[in-house]
């Protein structure tokens, strides 16, 4: 009977993933089927795959994390530098759990026939883990299908001492939960001109009078007389980190990191110091959209400054002060010495509040990724809206990585609905184009149509193409910089181009999904309500493509994320000198090097100190002596592309003897040494 049992249970599994390590990107994996994946992999390939189980979610459901390396290698996999992968921790970007999936595949699949490949394996420690948030994911495979962003944990939203009691209901039968219209003296809502199928808010302004209220679509099961206020689960596991977290806001958690998911993520990370390389795929695109978290907020309107402080700003240390007092007096003393203050900068140095934003130290690599990124998916033909791309959110996975855990970070979403193409006149002046033009080139342009490129990019009202005229010809700036400026400015609409933010995604629905997006809204009649009527964008429309798009979307991606793991900083020594100074003395000099693109640790993690040095030691004999130097020296970092930094030591001893150099940091690797003195 068990023989049989376990002969259908592999004719399923290769039914569901195929003969070999590829698995099937046409579709959408369920929790389960991600899950019995990596079992998968693990059983098949045993020298280069362990399946780690980190945790498990309210509901019960295992979280697991996949580590990649060559295990028969000399060092072990958790000494190694490490790179870890991540992927929808919000539960409802399915995208990025098969971008995590095929990432994978192609590692596995890539080993021992792909040398850069074979090489990173080799060297580097891979931890993936595709599903962090496996309780919301499992909703969208259930009818009727629900957009609910946050976990299984019970809590009681509206605070009536039940829990769970008031979610949505699926009341027309559809198999979706929309939302329900319904006409009230006191509605904010009012069809959009564009399309009546699209609801916005009235502007009392503009003479708008609203006729609607928007409710989701369900009942007032508790007769609170609000509807489907207390549904079940939660919290959004990508508000409960650390890092900026909002307190008092009940999505983001009682405190952070409250719930079992985000204390197994963390716990995983702590415990592997090794990682180096966070590599996530979320609804954050922050390799487009560089926005951290906001601006930094103390606890209080005012407060003291430290006594250290106070007495060189001419402050009294027993006074409060708002930031802003604080700023115009560190101007007004000239300690600032010309450099731009502001607020945020103060409230972090005198710890009042998180940092929010990218370490400047940091920022030219993370500033070469976007331009990279950009580059790669215009050769590709991805149509990717950067306008729209999201930046870090408060109390964030990837905020925590970065400004906590100190490591290097990059998000994408994959994906996003694209906008439509708008015709482009032939002889319209674009930044495509200025960039590659010469200043004689530009000169020659009419002034209408420098004006009207002007006007498009929203440049001030006084800003004409006399003006710009002016600068180029005195040598002040060049068409390609003016491009490069335009570039780095924030996009803003024009009057003209204000409309609803979704007639978008409308026509997309329309045009490609053939209306499948959008449920039209028809009456229904609601036993507390009345009539009223029920429709709108179906769920999950906005975060995970169609499943035709899916392969296309992640392999681009995972191609990326390949190249930019190759890339990690690497601990080297790169020679050592051996020179005799006196009889039994000995000058030795040790030159370390990292040949990675990236430094060896971010300015963030050093300034948080949560990325540790470079430790170097030096072994002698009982026979030998340091005459000069330290037996250990540290290295604080090392920048990347072969920077090279170096520690020297004087040491007696017997010509011929050796001594050995030990070199390690949890996140560069280590190496070691052993020379003769002669």
């Amino acid at each position: 009977m068990w023989r049989y049992i376990l002969i259908f249970l592999m004719v399923l599994n290769v039914g569901l993933f195929g003969a070999n390590t590829e698995a099937d990107f046409s579709k959408y994996h369920t929790p389960a089927e991600v899950k019995m994946l990596l079992n998968k992999w693990a059983r098949e390939k045993p020298e280069l795959v362990e399946l780690i189980k980190i945790g498990e979610s309210v509901g019960g459901e295992g979280i697991y994390v996949i580590q990649l390396a060559n295990l028969k290698g000399k060092i072990s996999p958790e000494k190694r530098p490490g790179i870890f992968v991540s992927a929808n921790i919000e539960g409802v970007h399915l995208i990025g759990t098969e971008a995590s999936l095929m990432l994978a595949s192609k590692l596995i699949n890539g080993y021992g026939k792909d040398e850069e490949i074979t090489n990173l394996l080799n060297k580097r420690t891979v931890y993936i883990a595709p599903l962090l948030n496996p309780d919301t994911a499992k909703n969208f495979f259930k009818k009727p299908l629900y957009e609910k962003w946050t976990n299984n944990h019970p809590m009681d939203d509206d605070l009536d001492d039940m829990i769970d009691e008031d979610g949505p209901e699926d009341l027309n039968g559809d198999g979706y939960i929309t939302l329900m219209r319904v006409k009230d003296p006191e509605g904010e809502w009012i069809p959009d001109p564009s399309d009546p199928r699209l609801m916005k808010k009235a502007d009392p302004k503009k003479g708008e009078t609203g006729i609607y209220k928007i409710y989701t679509e369900g009942l007032d099961n508790d007769g609170d007389g609000k509807y489907n206020e207390d549904p079940p689960g939660g919290v959004e596991l990508n508000r409960n980190f650390p890092h900026d977290f909002e307190y008092y806001v009940k999505k983001a958690g009682m405190w952070p990191v409250s719930e079992k998911e985000t204390i197994a993520l963390v716990k995983f990370l702590v415990s592997h110091p090794n990682i180096a390389l966070i590599l996530n795929f979320s609804t954050e695109n922050t390799i487009l959209n560089l926005q951290q978290t906001g601006k930094a907020k103390v606890a209080r309107d005012k407060v003291k400054v430290p006594k250290r402080f106070a007495t060189y700003l001419g402050l009294e240390p027993d006074k409060e002060y708002s930031i802003k007092e604080i700023v115009e007096a560190i101007k007004a003393s000239g300690i600032a010495r010309g450099m731009e203050i502001t607020e945020e900068m103060v409230a972090q140095f005198f710890g009042l509040g998180p940092a929010v934003t990218i370490d400047k130290k940091d920022m030219p690599y993370f500033e070469e990724i976007k331009k990279e990124y950009k580059k790669a998916l215009k050769e590709a033909k991805i149509d990717y809206p950067e306008s729209k791309a999201k930046g870090v959110k408060k109390g964030s996975f990837v905020a925590y990585c970065y400004y906590q855990y100190g490591a290097w970070v990059f998000s994408t979403d994959l994906w996003k609905i694209p906008e439509p193409k708008k015709k482009m006149e032939k002889d319209k002046l674009t930044v495509d184009k200025l960039k590659k033009m010469s200043s004689e080139e530009f000169l020659s342009l009419e002034d209408e149509k420098i004006d009207a490129f002007l006007k498009e990019i929203g440049a001030p009202p006084n800003f004409k193409a006399s003006m710009v005229r002016k600068m180029v010809e005195s040598g002040r700036i060049t068409p390609s910089k003016m491009a490069e400026m335009i570039e780095k400015m924030p996009k803003t609409k024009k009057k003209d181009e204000e409309e609803h933010p979704d007639l978008y995604i409308l026509k997309w629905s329309d045009s490609v999904l053939k209306g499948k997006g959008f449920i039209d809204w028809k009456p229904y009649k609601h036993p507390t309500l009345g009539e009223v009527e029920i429709g709108g964008f179906i769920p999950y429309l906005k975060i995970n493509p169609p499943e035709k798009d899916i392969e296309k979307t992640i392999s681009f991606h995972t191609d990326f994320y390949i190249k930019l793991m190759e890339r990690l900083g690497e601990l080297q020594i790169k020679e050592v000198k051996v020179k005799r100074i006196d009889e039994n003395l000995y000058r030795v000099t040790v030159y370390f090097t990292n040949p990675g693109w990236f430094p060896t640790s971010t300015a963030q993690g050093r300034r948080a100190g949560t990325s540790w040095p470079i430790r170097v030691e030096l072994k002698i004999s009982k026979d030998q002596k340091i005459f000069s130097g330290k037996k250990i020296e540290t290295i604080p970092f090392i920048e990347g592309s072969g920077d090279t930094r170096k520690i020297e030591w004087l040491i007696i001893g017997k010509k011929g003897s050796k001594i050995t150099i030990i070199a390690k940091s949890p996140k560069a690797g280590s190496v070691s040494t052993t020379v003769e003195l002669k």
